[in-house]
């Protein structure tokens, strides 16, 4: 997790020309361990929206709004989580590794499709993993180009329903898959023996360019590629039994699809900003179109 989001935060500064500090950040869906906003808030204002309730306390309180806002399957996981100890677990390990966990996150429950926050109020936005649970992505992308600040930059890493865990099943994540062949929900007989643990909204790879080029102009995407052997060497032979025609190899293969945007507008210093690329001088970031996965690790944020 902490390789992830490292990796985020090299990627961001490479597209803003500047280092990532001093800076209002908004993260949309930070998921309830909170490991990226503690990340993110060592040199910089994070703010965090989401519409789960993110119990910060052992408050009967807060475990009641939870119930009443995000009903008994999300509080019965939260508390269950809690009380199996894997909130301690990852904290200690986060800070034996030299995070130190934010005490007081600025955590808002805020559908962000419909955001309140004023116009231009964040200088980055960042999200992972949350796009693909989103009912309304489109309205969620046109919010953030609405409070991301010119010369601002979002950067959005979506898992893709058409990679072999884009299923969501938790035992896919935590290595006991052995009755789930490889992408068993995009296989009709497989279908069945697929048990996702969250909304999906499905959408595929051309979609999700599409939905995001509509709202950022100039907006840069890459993406992340499978890491298992077993799984690359699997699309052959499902190929050869005439298995999965209607999808292209790139979208089965990859894992993230990484959109990265630099809102137009003026600098700092009064220069215009180019619409595809995150520097002052308006030169071009020039980056690969895909590069190698991140580990396809468990999805705390459903946990």
């Amino acid at each position: 997790m902490l390789a992830e989001v490292e990796s985020s935060r090299s990627e961001m500064e490479h597209a803003l020309g500047d280092r990532l500090q001093d800076k209002d950040i908004l993260i949309i869906g930070p998921g309830q361990q909170l490991v990226e906003m503690s990340f993110f808030a060592r040199h910089n204002r994070v703010t965090g929206i989401d519409l789960d309730v993110i119990p910060q306390h052992p408050s009967v309180r807060e475990y009641l709004q939870m119930f009443r806002r995000n009903g008994s399957i999300r509080t019965l996981k939260t508390m269950g989580r809690k009380a199996m100890g894997y909130d301690r677990s990852l904290r200690r390990e986060v800070e034996r590794q030299g995070l130190a966990m934010d005490d007081d996150p600025t955590i808002v429950t805020m559908d962000a499709a419909a955001m309140t926050f004023p116009d231009d109020s964040f200088d980055c936005v960042f999200s992972h993993s949350c796009f693909e649970h989103l009912s309304e992505p489109g309205d969620v992308i046109r919010q953030v180009a609405r409070v991301l600040r010119p010369g601002g930059l979002a950067h959005v890493d979506a898992h893709l329903y058409t990679s072999d865990s884009g299923c969501h099943d938790v035992r896919i994540f935590g290595g006991r898959r052995e009755s789930i062949p490889p992408w068993a929900h995009l296989r009709p007989q497989c279908r069945h023996l697929v048990q996702p643990n969250s909304y999906l909204n499905e959408i595929r790879l051309s979609q999700w360019k599409d939905l995001f080029s509509q709202h950022w102009p100039g907006v840069e995407f890459r993406l992340r590629q499978e890491g298992d052997p077993a799984i690359q060497g699997a699309l052959a032979p499902l190929r050869e039994d005439g298995e999965l025609k209607e999808y292209e190899d790139e979208e089965l293969l990859s894992v993230y699809l990484v959109a990265e945007w630099v809102k137009p507008g003026m600098a700092a210093d009064g220069e215009t900003l180019s619409t595809s690329s995150g520097l002052a001088s308006g030169e071009p970031v020039r980056r690969p179109l895909v590069c190698s996965s991140r580990s396809n690790t468990p999805e705390s944020k459903e946990r």
